[in-house]
């Protein structure tokens, strides 16, 4: 219940889309932290990571939202993960662009299901996003967040098995720290 009503809470203040105060962020520091945090749950799932951050991953953002995004993106990934999967977790840049990639090895999306898992309150297999702990805002929230940032997010089933999130953000340049 507490989970529920702190995502709502989320998701309330970015209908509200108060203005915030934006800043330089290093993404790689962002997602280490996140893995860092989520080390205990992939242990105890059977779950291992694998990462591959590039460096000079500036983005101008805010470091609590990019750690939302990230953190709801590889929580999913181990949650929704069999035991002895394995979470991948990319970071690179890309010309102008900063890419966060998060695949899994778990049970993957069906293909039907793929345009509506960002949609508030939907959730893939119900029975099972119960027993995980789904509230069905996660997503949500992390599409929310990337656009507010100027960014996009895109999921694909990945072959042979599990899902894989892309985000993608316009880097932050030295041209008096504006994105390019």
């Amino acid at each position: 219940l507490t989970r529920i009503s702190e995502k709502l809470l989320t998701l309330t203040r970015m209908d509200n889309a108060a203005p915030v105060e934006r800043v330089k962020v290093d993404v790689r520091e962002v997602v280490e932290r996140v893995r860092h945090m989520l080390d205990p749950l992939a242990a105890a799932a059977g779950v291992g990571f694998v990462c591959d951050l590039g460096p000079e991953c500036f983005v101008l953002a805010t470091k609590d939202d990019l750690y939302q995004v990230a953190f709801n993106l590889v929580e999913n990934a181990v949650k929704y993960n069999l035991p002895g999967g394995r979470v991948m977790i990319s970071l690179w840049q890309e010309g102008e662009k900063v890419h966060l990639r998060v695949e899994d090895t778990g049970v993957g999306i069906p293909e039907e299901d793929l345009p509506k898992i960002f949609d508030r309150f939907y959730r893939v297999d119900k029975a099972r996003s119960r027993a995980a702990g789904g509230t069905g805002l996660g997503l949500s929230i992390v599409r929310d967040t990337v656009r507010q940032h100027g960014g996009t997010v895109t999921a694909r089933r990945r072959e042979p098995e599990g899902t894989c999130f892309e985000v993608r953000f316009s880097c932050w340049t030295e041209k008096g720290g504006e994105q390019a």
